[in-house]
Order: structure tokens, then sequence, then C-alpha cells
């Protein structure tokens, strides 16, 4: 889709002066004559975006100034699509679309001091040099091919890597909200038992459904020792549905909105990938580990 542009390939440029931009200077951000609502309707018309996708302009507060513009914030949500994207717009209501980089900064250890790891499902050595941070979602078939991979790769780099595994469950599928808070709960009882909850949830995906949810995670709990009553108060409460919702917002805050996706020591990882360029990506992070 044509609206697809202007949240995925980042950089299209609509109208832009630089050097104009880049001679003037200012003391504050310049304010647009239009409203947030025109700049949406703008957008909307320009990148032919849905109707049944709300678009919201709001002032970007942490944006990088560049000089002679107002920074923006567009955020979509609607059907399939939940983005962020940083724009700006100049005096003459000039629309730039992109995003800003601190060359000052090393992009891998701005995306490590983002992530919380405090409380975290892991598995691997607790030494390891290497962490995998996978984001994912229990209801997604390609999630559960980079399971296979991931487990794959946790033998190769024995003592060398070690998995810790968020939650970004997709609106698009119907229970995996419930299934990533259950493993919130299952993980509170007993650490372990976690990752034999994932493996079940990945390997019988296509006979879980809405329906069929809570029989079937009953039936994981009386073979595996949960305690079901614990279970459902957990899941009832509000922080459990706090922490999921505080893993998917972090994965937002890292640019992260389709499953699966890692950060394996800053870098990120997008998609089910073949096993040998997943290793590509580990053998790096473990030459320049400290």
């Amino acid at each position: 889709m044509n609206y697809q542009k202007l949240y995925l390939l980042l950089l299209f440029v609509l109208t832009f002066q630089l050097t104009a931009c880049a001679q003037e200077q200012q003391a504050e951000p310049v304010k647009s004559s239009m409203t947030n609502e025109q700049i949406a309707s703008y957008i909307r018309k320009a990148f032919n975006v849905p109707a049944n996708v709300t678009i919201t302009v709001q002032e970007n507060a942490e944006s990088k100034d560049i000089p002679g513009t107002y920074p923006i914030l567009v955020v979509f949500k609607g059907g399939r699509v939940d983005q962020k994207q940083e724009a700006w717009i100049t005096k003459e209501n000039k629309l730039i679309v992109g995003r800003t980089f601190d060359m000052n900064v090393d992009p891998y250890k701005k995306n490590q001091d983002k992530i919380n790891l405090a409380n975290v499902p892991t598995t691997g050595a607790a030494d390891a040099k290497v962490t995998i941070v996978e984001y994912s979602d229990f209801q997604c078939p390609y999630c559960s091919s980079a399971h296979v991979t991931v487990k794959d790769l946790l033998k190769q780099y024995e003592g060398k890597v070690k998995v810790a595994y968020k939650h970004l469950p997709l609106a698009m599928h119907n229970w995996a909200k419930d299934a990533a808070e259950a493993s919130v709960c299952v993980h509170k009882q007993n650490p372990e038992t976690f990752w034999k909850l994932s493996d079940y949830f990945f390997t019988n995906q296509k006979v879980i459904t809405k329906e069929t949810f809570d029989a079937k995670l009953q039936e994981f709990s009386t073979q595996n020792g949960i305690n079901s009553e614990e279970l459902k108060k957990c899941m009832a409460d509000p922080a459990t549905k706090q922490k999921v919702d505080a893993d998917t917002a972090e994965a937002g805050s890292l640019g992260l909105s389709s499953t699966p996706s890692f950060i394996v020591n800053g870098r990120t990882v997008i998609g089910a990938v073949p096993v040998d360029q997943f290793k590509q990506v580990i053998d790096e992070a473990l030459t320049t580990a400290q």
C-alpha cells in the first residue's frame, strides 16, 4: 500500500530545501500555520491511508531540531497498523518525513539501554557474552519457526548465548494476548515451566483457538503442576496486563512492530531469518563483546 511508505521507508521526502533550513537560525522551533488535524488530513490524502486507520499528529518534544522546522510525531492506529513516524513542517508548510540520527550515540548501546531485563524469562548461560532479546507472539506462525531456530542457536552457542523473552502479541491474533498473560503468570509460579509453556503454545498453534484456549491452558497446567486457581487470579490482575503492555511499548520504542523481532546485543534482527544469517549477527556480537 502507498501509505506504508510513510512509516516503513522512513526517508521519503515530499519537499525539502536543505540549504535554506540549514542556514536559517531560530531560537524556537517554527510553529506550523496548519492545525494538527489539517496536517493529518493532508497525510491521509498524500499517502492514501485507508479510512479504517486513524492518524493523530502531535508535537514531538523528543525530536532533534532541524532549524526552521516544527517537529511532529504522526501516529497510525487501526487494522494491522500501529506505527509512529517522525516528521517536520517548515514555515512554508513543506513536509519532511524520516528519522534523525545522533552520530554521537552508539546505536547498539542506544537499543540496549531501552531494554528492561528485570524479571524476564531467560534461558542459556547466565554469564553469556551475547543476549538475544526476542519479541514474539505465541500465535504467530513465523514465531513458531523462529522458536525452533533459537533453540538450535542455543545448542550451537552453548555457554556463549542466552535468550530473554518479551511479549509482542499482535492485534490480528485473537488469543495471543491471553497466551502472553498466561505465560507471565506461569513464569511467576515456576520460571522453568515458562519455557515448557512456550513450547506448548508454538507446537499447538493449529489446534488452539480463542474458544479452546482456556481448556488447553488447563490441560497444560494439570500436566505441569501449575496451580490453576493461582493462575486465574494472576491473569485477572491488572499488573499482568501491564507487564505485557510494557513489553509491547518497549518494542515500539525500538521501532519493532512485527513478529518475531530480535535485539542481539543491540543489533536488530527482523523476522524468522535463516539460521546461518542469524549466526552472522551472533558471531559479530561475540567478536565485539566486552
